[in-house]
């Protein structure tokens, strides 16, 4: 009977101080495969990218199939650009997942961020629209087709070494797809774990001026794009000055690229906004995925990264860096024409600038409003004289001591 009552006891403290809180270890353990799947991805990566290499350099391989070789291959160095600002989210979300109650609204952007870049570099390999806007040597198809086409090809099949190289790019490539569809799947798991409650907060406002920051952003990457064709097109302009030109209108190609996606999550804000309180979560991470896109875009042009990484024709140089050559070179100056594109470039730019800081801002203003309008209220001091009035055990351990007595009450008339 001492027994019984003991075990009645434990079970009451139990069942009455059990509060459920968000477990720090399944944060941890999601983070952890998302680490995985990343590493995944660069390996794949690294394989594909050496492969490639591989194939182009095999003797006696046609243009032609050294063209789509090529075409692959540059395709993995846009996956190696972006993967490097998808590494430094995903460190950040190490950081973030030792306190994730802390961090919640924190984690809910960063993993926004992730899946942006991560649905960019997905689609870098496996649909033709980067290979088209790059012109890079073979268009028309994704790297991943092409990659089929690579191992069936007669003149692959019969070099050894290139029929090696390929079908480590194969399977490769299916690790790949394979790695990034599980961070997809985590991703959305930790968005499901950290939730947020719905907020009420008037949005519009900042929304609309995130509409206007991407519109001038557009209208930006049009001038440069259409004025850097303009010098390239000027009679007499050297050589070594049109490729300055060329660089940055190929930067341009990047900007459009990456500025569709970055008005499919505008336009997701723009939906949210109606009813926030229902979007909560939706919002921050869609944040997150904007922010991402917009720091990858402005270092498209502003950094020489991107330019260096796919080896367009004048390397070392951001393309912003580039604009104010081209602004100070005799041969632009002297041609009205030129000049006069090149200043247009050079306020665009600008403007770009300017467009996208004002963007950060509004998220950030964004991501603000809704964190602090999710973040529990402030406890109301209670009086000294007041004394809290004790709180009575809930159902769960009414019923759970009911239902110990009772077999308590058997065994003992049982016993006697």
């Amino acid at each position: 009977m001492v027994g019984i009552v003991v075990v009645a006891i434990a079970m009451l403290v139990v069942t009455t101080s059990v509060v459920p809180v968000m477990a720090q270890e399944d944060v941890s353990a999601v983070v952890g495969e998302i680490d995985k799947n990343m590493a995944e991805l660069i390996e794949a990566t690294e394989i594909i990218h050496h492969n490639t290499d591989v194939i182009i350099g095999v003797e006696g391989i046609p243009d032609e199939v050294a063209a789509k070789a090529e075409t692959v291959h540059l395709s993995s160095h846009a996956l190696e650009h972006i993967g490097v600002y998808m590494e430094n989210n995903i460190a950040k979300l190490n950081t973030y997942k030792a306190d994730p109650e802390k961090n919640k609204a924190k984690i809910l952007v960063t993993v926004g961020k992730i899946e942006a870049l991560r649905k960019l570099h997905q689609d870098t390999i496996d649909a033709g629209d980067f290979v088209t806007t790059m012109e890079l040597p073979v268009t028309g198809k994704a790297p991943h087709e092409l990659v089929h086409v690579l191992i069936e090809d007669p003149d692959v099949i019969a070099k050894t070494e290139a029929k090696s190289a390929a079908d480590a790019i194969h399977n490769a490539l299916h690790a790949f797809d394979d790695a990034s569809k599980a961070m997809r799947l985590n991703l959305e798991d930790l968005e499901y774990t950290l939730a947020e409650p719905p907020v009420m907060a008037d949005i519009s406002a900042v929304v609309g001026g995130i509409d206007n920051d991407m519109a001038e952003l557009i209208e930006a990457t049009e001038i440069i794009h259409h004025n850097t064709d303009v010098i390239i097109g000027v009679e007499g302009i050297p050589d070594e000055v049109a490729a300055k030109a060329e660089t940055v209108h190929l930067s341009s190609h990047a900007l459009e690229h990456i500025g569709v996606y970055m008005e499919n999550n505008i336009a997701k804000l723009d939906t949210y906004k109606a009813a926030p309180e229902k979007d909560t979560t939706k919002i921050l991470v869609t944040v997150g995925k904007i922010e991402a896109l917009r720091k990858l875009h402005q270092d498209t042009i502003d950094a020489g990264d991107f330019v260096t990484t796919m080896e367009l024709p004048v390397t070392g140089k951001a393309p912003h860096d580039l604009v104010h050559v081209l602004i100070e070179d005799p041969d632009v100056i002297a041609k009205t024409e030129a000049k006069s594109a090149a200043d247009a470039i050079h306020n665009a730019l600008h403007a770009f600038d300017d467009a996208s800081k004002a963007m950060r801002l509004n998220l950030e203003d964004l991501e603000y409003t809704i964190a602090t309008a999710a973040a529990p209220a402030a406890a109301t001091p209670t009086p000294a004289a007041a004394t809290p009035t004790p709180k009575g055990p809930g159902f769960e351990a009414i019923f759970a001591i009911a239902g110990i007595l009772a077999v308590a009450y058997m065994v003992l008339r049982r016993n006697r």
